[in-house]
């Protein structure tokens, strides 16, 4: 997907509940078995393409493609086909709000978001995404409710808790983040540990500060993990940090 596409939550989301659609879109001309016969693979081939939720996966695995491609406006038409095809397609819920996102169409990526979330209700991913729109909009007060609700997560426990620190850091509420940031410190270890540090150093102007804290980070975790940490921070302008010698 392009490098302007949004790489943490939309992204990995979208990626969880697609990929295998493509997968799937791609087994559609494949045949069942090598012991198949042409006709039997050919009839169960027909037969497969006809329920809607393998229609609805082609179209995903389509608009999958022209994202790739940059052809927004296309993968949304096929997205859009797709949720027409099967009205509980997750995955094309999850991938048309991402797109929305990128082109600023906020009520409509929340309730696209809403929807996956009242079809997949157990997903915790999908409650996030609704979340960070919210966040991606600079509404910090109204986002930080639903990232409390996410800290008991096992899975999401400590990013959400950054983003809580993050809503009230750029929010205004610096003595809460303050307590917050005392918190991490405490517990050492997490990867809000040297985020929260080196968002406070940058919100705070102290950028060589906040460097040493992101190098250390890039040394403990894998990249991925590194980058949707690090994306509020870059989607707010304050990544990439020049180099020190650079003006």
């Amino acid at each position: 997907m392009p490098a302007h596409f949004r790489y943490f939550v939309f992204a990995v989301c979208a990626s969880g509940l697609l990929l295998s659609a493509t997968g799937r879109a791609q087994q559609l001309v494949t045949p069942n078995a090598p012991s198949a016969t042409p006709a039997a693979a050919s009839k169960a081939a027909s037969s497969t393409l006809t329920t809607p939720a393998d229609a609805a996966q082609k179209l995903i695995a389509e608009a999958i493609k022209k994202v790739d491609a940059n052809n927004m406006d296309g993968a949304l038409n096929d997205l859009s086909q797709a949720i027409k095809t099967n009205p509980s397609s997750t995955g094309a819920y999850v991938l048309r709000a991402s797109i929305y996102c990128q082109k600023k169409l906020w009520p409509q990526a929340e309730d696209d978001f809403k929807t996956a979330a009242q079809i997949a209700p157990t997903n915790v991913v999908l409650k996030f995404n609704l979340v960070e729109v919210k966040f991606m909009q600079k509404q910090y007060d109204a986002a930080r409710p639903g990232f409390v609700a996410l800290q008991k997560d096992p899975d999401m426990g400590d990013f959400a808790s950054y983003k809580v620190f993050l809503c009230d850091l750029f929010g205004g509420h610096e003595a809460a983040a303050q307590k917050e940031l005392d918190a991490f410190n405490d517990a050492m270890g997490n990867p809000s540990y040297y985020f929260s540090n080196a968002a406070w150093s940058l919100v705070h102007k102290n950028i060589d500060d906040a460097r040493s804290w992101l190098v250390s980070a890039s040394h403990i975790y894998p990249a991925r993990k590194y980058a949707y940490y690090a994306q509020s921070l870059r989607d707010l302008g304050y990544l990439p940090i020049p180099e020190p010698t650079q003006k």
